[in-house]
């Protein structure tokens, strides 16, 4: 049983491999709009409307593509093995994941929203749109900030702690 369950921390990479070849994706589509925004500078210079939503759409594929890159990285680091990468890439547990994961999608939200005001449909629909992005980025921001709170606090209890609670191998050495 011991050795199914140590084989199974490889399983994220299925998720890994998926992440990036949709990272690949997300760059591919990324350059794809820039060429076409390129086309429409060339051939439409005048109206800035549809060269602006545009270069936000380049904007958001390459944001999801760098956001996938990082994810699956971060994955990596924690379940398979350490990797060369910048500092700010690495992760020590979820809660660092899920706050790298929180700062990525803030940024494509406003994307979206700056697409959104960009078509400008209906004013009432921008607004809901708005106050439903700034809900869910307050809520994400929250529950980041309780979470790296939390965190601080078993860090805390860490340093202080007098070793009542162990790990089933540390029972096993202290009835040797």
């Amino acid at each position: 049983m011991k050795w199914i369950v140590e084989r199974f921390r490889y399983l994220p990479m299925v998720a890994i491999l998926g992440m990036l070849i949709s990272a690949l994706a997300a760059t591919y589509l990324g350059v794809i709009k820039t060429f076409h925004l390129v086309e429409l500078l060339w051939i439409n210079s005048k109206e800035a409307e549809p060269i602006l939503y545009t270069l936000f759409e380049a904007l958001d594929s390459f944001l999801i593509a760098t956001a996938l890159i990082v994810i699956a990285t971060a994955l990596y680091e924690l379940f398979i093995g350490v990797l060369d990468v910048p500092d700010w890439m690495l992760v020590k547990d979820l809660t660092e994941l899920k706050a790298k994961f929180t700062f990525v999608i803030i940024p494509v939200m406003a994307v979206k929203f700056v697409q959104k005001i960009l078509k400008f449909e209906n004013s009432i629909d921008v607004l809901y749109y708005g106050i439903a992005i700034s809900l869910v980025a307050i809520a994400l921001t929250f529950f980041n900030f309780i979470s790296i709170k939390e965190k601080e606090a078993k860090d805390i209890e860490k340093q202080h702690d007098d070793g009542s609670e162990t790990r089933a191998a540390d029972l096993k050495k202290n009835k040797e």
